[in-house]
């Protein structure tokens, strides 16, 4: 098992917000928010094809119009949409990659498969 990307993950220089959004309440909201309020020293991309700003910030309609490949990507959008995210993130030259999103089969597990009480896949 390889650590080389970890500082990526742990110290990222660059982080792009897939799904941020200014709806109130709205995950991408609030990671918007707590992502630009963090003191984060470095560029904070967000990403949304229907936005032209997220709270003041210059928004990108996707990822392939970022300026610069980010260290981290924190994607925050439907289960379906996230595959292909991940390869347009990965031939951008991103090298993490944080999910948070449903639909995924929580409901239905195939035999053999359990969630731990964290929504973690576990065999």
């Amino acid at each position: 098992m390889s650590i080389r990307n970890l500082d990526a993950l742990f110290a990222p220089a660059t982080i792009a917000l897939v799904g941020a959004s200014n709806r109130p309440g709205s995950v991408g909201a609030v990671l918007a928010r707590n992502l630009l309020e963090a003191g984060f020293a470095g560029p904070i991309l967000t990403v949304n094809p229907h936005e032209r700003a997220i709270r003041s910030t210059l928004n990108y309609h996707s990822i392939a119009e970022l300026p610069l490949a980010p260290d981290l990507a924190i994607i925050a959008t439907p289960a379906e949409s996230v595959p292909g995210l991940i390869r347009e993130l990965g031939e951008r030259g991103c090298r993490a990659a944080v999910v948070i999103s449903a639909g995924f089969g929580e409901g239905a597990r195939p035999e053999g498969i359990g969630v731990c009480q964290h929504s973690c896949h576990i065999k």
